[in-house]
């Protein structure tokens, strides 16, 4: 079996002196294999799905429509099929047996609506280092005073659209102190206080990372050293007390990643530059002001602040020209993902500057690039892992459709280290809807080069890819995972393309949309 495609740099090193049991071998390989590859090996046999079941279980979801377990011992259904099958085939969802045998495995748990399982699996959850629940209920109040020592991450989540779902946090706090391991909180549609005063403070001095997300934090930190280990600080649509009171971010000496998308008012800019300008923000690395109001010069005079500044985003802002050009100037050698989507003020000709002159950049996210600066582009990041483009102005190419196809697919060709493509194109009204032509013929072909692209998202292309086209993509690019987006917008024949991918590619993932992607992998 093939293992080193996803852990190349591990080895399994066996003393030759020592007897091996048999059934230690497969838990000694499987922490080598993806999801995908365990599940084929738990269908070999039983005594391969007895030993390799527990390794199943580290991550477990709970969710509304999750069937209740089944009895051990389910009569068979559909007797014939059952006599024909070649191979042991586990169940789709775990029987009670599976249930008590390896709850104890379980270390991440994802709990979303009230379900009378998760009762009868909270007595064997005491290895938890992760637990996202959507309320705080007996249950998870239990798991709290089990998991003391283990878990590391905590996600509460509400629903703020739903009365009554709203998480009220005041009387957890003392059931958080005691959890010596935890590092990390998520706080999703809650109202924060602190009705005693302290509690709060005390479970945020050992944090490094705080997300307060749709929330109200009705209580501020009662002294100035409660957050001297935090690194992370997501504020994201949150209300937060009077802006006479010091922002958080003055009160994290040591935050490495920071991010503000608030809808109770701008960022006190002026605030946030003197904070910068005391030297403040020499350990900032990562930022995201996605959603901001706060105005390209700004912008960029907050970059210019930030000397260690290695990932920035900030979609849906009025990030411009000037930000581009400092970040052209200052941080073109050191700046590894730049997110900027749905920027009116960042256009084909800074996108141009960006990939000409950064050249460490691993990640980009741009909302249009010019077609004939595409098909000239002299890379400056040639390292590019993850690409997310729409390219705009196919039509006033001079070259017939298939040349300027083909330059196109020759510039993307060169970014041999790309895992993830994002590709689309934006529709010029005045020259009427052309879509970039996904065929080999057009110069598809050319990109063989992208040996190791794991996600490939076409869904603003609509393409329109032939047997011979879908042929060359399995046999191409065999390190593909996931597809998102239409090979064909004929409906019938879309079946046939993805029943075909799904034959030649067990391990691929197609999605008509990304939304639709987003949604299974919040259901995961």
């Amino acid at each position: 079996m093939n293992t080193h495609h996803h852990h190349p740099q591990q080895q399994v090193f066996i003393p030759s002196d020592e007897l091996l049991d048999h059934r230690s071998v497969p838990l000694l390989f499987s922490r080598f294999l993806d999801k995908p590859t365990l599940l084929a090996c738990l269908r070999v046999s039983r005594s391969w799905f007895a030993a390799l079941e527990p390794c199943l279980w580290h991550s477990f979801t709970l969710l509304r429509d999750h069937p209740s377990p089944t009895p051990p011992h389910q009569p068979r259904q559909d007797a014939q099929r059952q006599q024909n099958r070649t191979g042991f085939h586990p169940r789709r969802f775990p029987t009670l047996g599976s249930l008590q045998r390896n709850a104890r495995h379980i270390a991440r748990l994802r709990y979303f609506g009230e379900l009378p399982l998760l009762k009868a699996l909270v007595p064997h959850l005491n290895q938890l280092r992760y637990l996202e629940v959507t309320r705080y209920t007996e249950e998870v109040k239990q798991l709290l005073q089990q998991n003391t020592a283990t878990l590391h991450t905590l996600i509460l989540k509400g629903d703020a659209l739903i009365p009554g779902d709203t998480i009220l946090i005041d009387r957890i706090w003392h059931h958080l102190l005691n959890l010596s391991a935890l590092r990390h909180i998520e706080l999703n549609s809650a109202i924060v206080s602190d009705y005693e005063g302290t509690k709060f403070g005390l479970v945020c001095h050992k944090l490094a990372s705080l997300s307060l997300i749709d929330s109200k934090l009705l209580e501020r930190p009662k002294s100035d050293d409660e957050f001297l280990r935090l690194r992370t600080l997501v504020l994201e649509r949150s209300f937060l007390p009077q802006e006479d009171q010091p922002p958080l971010f003055e009160l994290c000496p040591a935050l490495e990643n920071f991010a503000w998308r608030s809808r109770s008012g701008k960022l006190s800019t002026f605030k946030f530059l003197i904070f910068l300008n005391a030297g403040r923000g020499e350990s900032l690395s990562g930022l995201d002001l996605s959603g901001s109001q706060i105005v390209d010069s700004d912008l960029a005079s907050i970059i210019r602040l930030l000397p260690g500044l290695t990932r920035f985003r900030a979609s849906n802002s009025l990030f411009g020209s000037e930000a581009t050009r400092v970040i052209a100037e200052m941080r073109q050698h050191q700046i590894q993902e730049l997110v900027l989507l749905q920027c009116p003020g960042f256009g084909p000709m800074e996108a141009q500057v960006v990939l000409t002159t950064c050249s460490r950049l691993r990640m980009f996210s741009a909302p249009v690039v010019n077609a004939e600066d595409m098909a000239q582009l002299r890379w400056g990041c040639l390292g590019l892992e993850e690409l997310d483009i729409c390219i705009v102005g196919t039509r006033r190419l001079r070259q017939t459709t298939t040349p300027r196809h083909r330059g196109i697919y020759s510039q993307l060709a060169v970014l041999i280290n790309l895992r993830v493509l994002r590709l689309g194109e934006v529709t010029d009204m005045e020259e009427g809807p052309f879509l970039l032509d996904m065929k080999l013929h057009s110069g598809l072909g050319l990109l063989s080069t992208l040996g190791r692209l794991e996600v490939f998202d076409c869904e603003k292309l609509k393409p329109v890819m032939e047997f011979f086209d879908l042929q060359w993509l399995v046999s191409t690019w065999k390190s593909l995972k996931t597809l998102v987006g239409s090979v064909h917008p004929n409906f019938e024949q879309r079946d046939l393309s993805n029943e075909f991918l799904a034959s030649q590619l067990p391990n691929l993932e197609t999605y008509l949309t990304q939304a639709e992607r987003s949604l299974a992998l919040a259901g995961r």
